[in-house]
């Protein structure tokens, strides 16, 4: 298992990961580490919890201008309902 000084840099490790699949199109890839990232989300601690909220949920604004509207509603769709709706309340806040 990871320590707690490693987890923000595994999950920005995998948020470039994800971020690199969605720019060469491999959304089989994009939904799978959508899905991991939930998991993580919905089993971690707070920890891992504001890790993923800080690191991969913020990186959802800029996922979204390197893509086109299509590309968008399909990485949209691999998002698990949960990490979808902080990502709406990030970009909500004043």
């Amino acid at each position: 298992m990871f320590s707690q000084q490693e987890m923000p840099a595994l999950i920005q490790l995998l948020t470039d990961f994800t971020k690199r699949m969605a720019l060469e199109h491999d959304f089989q890839t994009v939904r799978k580490c959508m899905t991991l990232m939930g998991r993580l989300y919905e089993k971690g601690n707070m920890q891992t919890r504001n890790a993923i909220e800080n690191i991969f949920i913020y990186s959802f604004s800029t996922m979204m201008c390197s893509c086109n509207i299509v590309e968008w509603k399909v990485i949209r769709a691999a998002m698990p309902e949960p990490l979808y709706a902080l990502y709406v309340q990030q970009v909500s806040k004043p």
